[in-house]
């Protein structure tokens, strides 16, 4: 018989997709958990399951599924804890957490404990947990609740509009975030929580929102930075650290220095912590060891990269760790992408880092124990998978297969890579994917497609986006222009240059794709793009007449407003510009896609959530408006209760509608 015909891949094979995250070790390291998400069709939802590998007989073994089981901490080697909504109704559910245990050798999970607020993560802590949740600080910490003020309880005056359902207070900046709503008053706060007492204890400061933290070895200690603040959230933040037995809390970075935001114990004596200075767009942080018997720190010699994953991929759901201290071998192993590649990397005492993988992809979590390395990745064209890694010679051995069967069953293509030396003096690297049914000789339409950020990176991980216009019968193109993260700072550095040295560099990496791929045809190359993507496809409409069509995602057109109604766009905007509007009003404008949009030509479609406080609604608005307004064919289509990561991890059915609109939308200008 002969061999099975693949099929193409199309948007509703998200459904197929199995996510793989958040893989840990059992303290034994004879086990290790992870969380699988998968979308559901029919309640357009994303139900989570717990499964546990044995990592000798590499059997996987299914924990807990029911009731959206998520989050699990091993209580030792053989029981996980869990958090499940098993028995919540949706209303209990905004205030309470119940986490249950179940056990390796059998048998059904049982209640295990029951927390007063919607835990986002807890650490066993000695004989306690330490617990991250949201508070609001009008409710906490005594003094007078705004909502009660002038000597009314509102709650129970019927006739008065009810905060939060028919209003609401903002006195703070940033006064709503995205994916997490209405931020005003709220905090990601720190908790103790006594189990046999069922007592929660506030132990982070009053106005701190936690942005990381860890425990160390021995339970007696926590660690944790984040701002303090009551009017405006300030770029920088405090390291604190906390002993349990004595509550003594000690501050050990001022908060008014750096921008401290990754902290991670290395052994019970020494902290390892990330912390910034923002002068200018792309900067790196800088990496410091604190001794906590000297009370001081000392910065490791300069690594030119962030810590963690930012490859790019619609394909990922869910977390996992990118910091781990392992003290057998007293080293340090943390994430850091490069060029298109997020590799682990080891890091010893005096600061010398070095790659433990090799392979080309993405390293998306991992954890360390008596010297053994767990991940989860993506490899070649595969969605993440957990692999045993070896830290001595870079071997790794795949141990889940949850996506085989759709690999090896659909027409992926395979990324193809390039190089060239740029008209900006440095080496650029480009992308293309050629069409599923690719016969050569014959001329195909193109996407070029721009990622996020700009201070994120493109490489060659499985895009399903990417995927389904190859099936479409699309060459795929995309590089990292400069802007980009992988390449250090000074690459990543395009301070007061946003729409020029990056706009230069797109224009010419489509110029070296038609020259090394002439099968593509150059009249009918479209452009795509999300976020900072979005906002160059707003540019490029308004600059250049060479692209047929354009999709623009959670885009950005006016900068002048942009900078004063988003979550980070106060200060992340100012910093980018170069000026708040009132500073330099022509500079902010000149930088704005709309500037331009009076010459646009190109057919544009706008996809946009109501709920996106990253790039607010108003801009694609004021896009739409302003290209329709001039005769060029424009489509705005509004996805409601979406945020920022609809393309990542939106309801299923907005997921599909977007890929539909945007097929569509080049479908009817390139084929």
């Amino acid at each position: 018989m002969g061999q099975t015909e693949k099929k193409p891949v199309t948007r509703e094979d998200l459904f197929q997709f199995h996510f793989v995250s958040e893989v840990s070790f059992s303290p034994d390291g004879q086990w290790a958990s992870y969380v699988v998400n998968q979308a559901d069709q029919e309640e357009n939802c994303y139900h989570s399951s717990i499964w546990a590998v044995n990592m000798g007989t590499k059997e996987n073994r299914l924990m807990a599924a029911r009731g959206e089981a998520k989050a699990p901490v091993w209580l030792d080697g053989e029981t996980l804890l869990f958090a499940s909504g098993r028995d919540l109704d949706k209303e209990a559910a905004k205030n309470k957490t119940e986490y249950y245990t179940i056990s390796l050798n059998g048998g059904e999970a049982s209640k295990a404990m029951t927390l007063p607020v919607k835990a986002e993560k807890l650490k066993r802590f000695g004989d306690r947990w330490l617990v991250l949740a949201t508070v609001d600080e009008n409710e906490a910490c005594g003094g007078e609740d705004r909502r009660t003020a002038g000597g009314k309880d509102r709650e129970n005056d019927s006739y008065e509009a009810r905060e939060g359902e028919d209003y609401y207070i903002y006195e703070e900046l940033p006064f709503w975030f995205n994916g997490k709503g209405i931020r005003s008053r709220k905090r990601s706060a720190l908790y103790l929580f006594d189990e046999a007492e069922e007592k929660l204890t506030r132990i982070s400061q009053k106005y701190l929102d936690t942005v990381s933290f860890d425990v160390s070895p021995d339970g007696k200690k926590a660690v944790w930075c984040g701002p303090i603040y009551d009017s405006i959230m300030p770029r920088t933040c405090g390291l604190y650290v906390y002993d349990r037995e004595t509550g003594d809390l000690k501050q050990l970075v001022k908060e008014d220095v750096y921008d401290v935001n990754q902290v991670c114990f290395m052994g019970n004596d020494e902290i390892f912590y990330t912390a910034s200075t923002y002068e200018r767009v792309g900067k790196h942080p800088r990496y410091y060891i604190c001794s906590l018997a000297e009370g001081a720190s000392r910065q490791l010699p300069y690594c030119d990269a962030s810590v963690g994953n930012i490859v790019g991929s619609d394909a990922k759901f869910g977390t996992g760790k990118s910091v781990v201290y392992c003290p057998e071998k007293k080293t340090l192993y943390l994430l850091q992408t490069l060029w298109g590649d997020c590799k682990l990397m080891a890091m010893d005492c005096r600061g010398k880092v070095t790659a433990v993988t090799e392979e080309a992809g993405a390293v998306t979590g991992f954890d360390v124990k008596n010297g053994s390395i767990v991940m989860t990745a993506m490899r070649g064209q595969g969605l993440a998978e957990v692999y045993a890694l070896c830290p001595e010679t870079g071997r790794e051995e795949k141990i889940t297969g949850f996506n085989d069967s759709y690999l090896d069953s659909h027409k992926v293509s395979w990324p193809e890579t390039f190089k060239y030396d740029s008209k900006n003096g440095c080496e650029m690297e480009g992308y293309v994917i050629k069409p599923a049914d690719y016969e050569p000789g014959k001329k195909y339409p193109a996407v070029l497609e721009i990622h996020g950020g700009p201070k994120t990176a493109s490489g060659t991980v499985f895009f399903h986006e990417y995927q389904c216009l190859a099936s479409d019968g699309y060459f795929v193109i995309y590089c990292n222009p400069r802007g980009s993260d992988g390449r250090g700072e000074v690459f990543a550095d395009i301070t007061e240059a946003f729409g020029r040295d990056d706009f230069e560099d797109l224009l010419e990496f489509t110029d070296q794709a038609l020259l090394r791929y002439p099968d593509i045809d150059g009249g009918k190359v479209g452009v795509c793009g999300g976020s900072y993507g979005g906002f160059m496809c707003n540019w490029i409409v308004g600059h250049t007449d060479r692209y047929a069509a354009a999709v623009s995602q959670r885009s950005i057109s006016n900068y002048l407003t942009k900078c004063l109604y988003t979550d980070i766009g106060y200060y992340a905007n100012r910093l980018q510009m170069g000026a708040y509007p009132w500073e330099d009003f022509y500079k902010v404008w000149s930088m704005s896609p709309l500037s331009g949009a009076k010459n646009a030509k190109t057919p544009l479609l706008l996809l946009q959530s109501d709920e996106d406080y990253r790039c607010w609604m108003g801009d694609a608005i004021q896009m739409f408006s302003a290209v329709k307004r001039r005769g060029t064919d424009a489509r705005l289509v509004l996805f409601h209760g979406e945020n920022h990561e609809l393309s990542r991890s939106g309801r299923p059915a907005n997921r599909m509608t977007r890929l539909k609109e945007l097929e569509g939308w080049f479908e009817k200008y390139l084929s």
